[in-house]
C-alpha cells in the first residue's frame, strides 16, 4: 500500500499545546515521525474529540478511521499496526505466512460450503461467494482464522470503548487514527493507494451482529497479489496510513456526563448466530 508521506498529526497538537497558541499553518510531519513518536496523553473523551475534529480537518483528503487498542505495539521503535496474518505470534520463530495464507484459503472454501448447506440462506450470501475479501471479513471478525484485514471503525466511541475494556483505573490504551481513500460503494477498490476497504454494516449477512454493533470497517491491501509473500510485510504496515495516535487512561472523570464505555459482551455479541456457528468452522 501506499503511504501517507506527510500529514497534519497530534505532533502538530502537541507544539501548539505546549506554545499556546494555534498554529493552523504548521507544517506537517513526516511518517517516520509520526510512527516513532509516543501518543499525545488525553484527559477526558470531550478533549479528544475536539483533537480528533483538528485532525480530521486538516486531513480532508482522507477519510479517516479509528482503532483502539490495549497497548502502542513496537517493532524497532515504530508504532505497527500489522494485519493479523502478518503478526509474529508468542513463541513463534519464524512466521510461516504460506501456510497462514492456505488455511485462510480453506477456512475460506468451508464458510461458503457451509453457508450453500443452509435450508433458509442467510441474506447476503451471495456476496460472500463473489467477493473474497467477504469471506476474509467474516473468518477475521468472528476470529475463526488470521486474514490481511485490520479491523477499524467509524465510531470513535466504539474505539475508545475497546480500548479501555479490560483496563483498570489508572491503565491506559491506545487510539489510532488512520487514513485511506474516499469510497463511493460498499467495497473500496483503491488501484492507486493499493488499498481495499469494506464497509461491514453493507457486506456482511444481517443475522452476523457484531459488525453492526462494533460499526466496523475492515481494510486491508490490494491487489490480491504475492500477499503471501514474507519478504512484502512491510508494505502491509497500516503504520503507512497512520495520521495520529492518543493515549486515553481509564477513569471515573475520562467519559464525563452522557458517555460511558461500551461493554466488551455488547461489542461481541457472543450470542448472535454466526457466533454460535463459526466456533464449528474454527475448529
Amino acid at each position: 500500500m501506499r503511504k501517507i508521506e506527510k500529514a497534519f498529526c497530534h505532533l502538530n497538537l502537541e507544539t501548539e499545546k505546549k506554545s499556546g497558541r494555534i498554529k493552523d499553518w504548521a507544517k506537517p510531519f513526516r511518517n517516520e515521525e509520526i510512527i516513532t513518536s509516543e501518543p499525545m496523553k488525553v484527559e477526558t473523551y470531550d478533549e479528544l474529540v475536539g483533537l480528533v475534529a483538528r485532525i480530521l480537518h486538516y486531513n480532508r483528503e482522507h477519510v479517516i478511521y479509528f482503532r483502539g487498542q490495549g497497548v502502542d505495539y513496537k517493532e524497532k521503535s515504530k508504532s505497527t499496526i500489522l494485519p493479523s496474518i502478518y503478526r509474529k505470534k508468542p513463541r513463534e520463530k519464524v512466521r510461516d505466512i504460506k501456510v497462514r495464507f492456505k488455511t485462510l484459503e480453506e477456512k475460506s472454501k468451508k464458510l461458503i460450503e457451509w453457508l450453500d448447506l443452509k435450508k433458509v440462506p442467510f441474506a447476503g450470501t451471495h456476496l460472500v461467494k463473489k467477493y473474497p475479501e467477504i469471506a476474509w471479513t467474516i473468518l477475521q471478525h468472528y476470529e475463526v482464522c488470521d486474514s490481511p484485514l485490520i479491523d477499524v471503525t467509524h465510531s470513535l466511541h466504539v474505539a475508545c470503548s475497546f480500548a479501555l475494556n479490560g483496563k483498570s483505573t489508572g491503565e491506559s490504551g491506545i487510539i489510532y487514527l488512520i487514513g485511506l481513500p474516499w469510497q463511493t460503494d460498499a467495497i473500496g477498490y483503491d488501484s492507486f493507494q493499493e488499498l481495499v476497504s469494506l464497509r461491514l454494516l453493507s457486506v456482511c449477512p444481517p443475522s452476523a451482529k457484531r459488525p453492526f454493533f462494533q460499526e466496523g470497517y475492515l481494510a486491508g491491501p490490494f491487489p490480491n497479489y504475492k500477499l503471501n509473500e514474507p519478504s512484502r510485510i512491510e508494505q502491509f504496515d497500516f503504520n503507512r496510513r497512520m495520521l495520529a495516535k492518543f493515549e486515553i487512561t481509564y477513569s471515573d472523570s475520562f467519559w464525563g456526563d452522557g458517555f460511558e464505555i461500551i461493554p466488551k459482551p455488547k461489542l461481541m455479541q457472543d450470542n448472535d448466530l454466526f457466533t454460535l456457528e463459526m466456533k464449528d468452522l474454527k475448529k
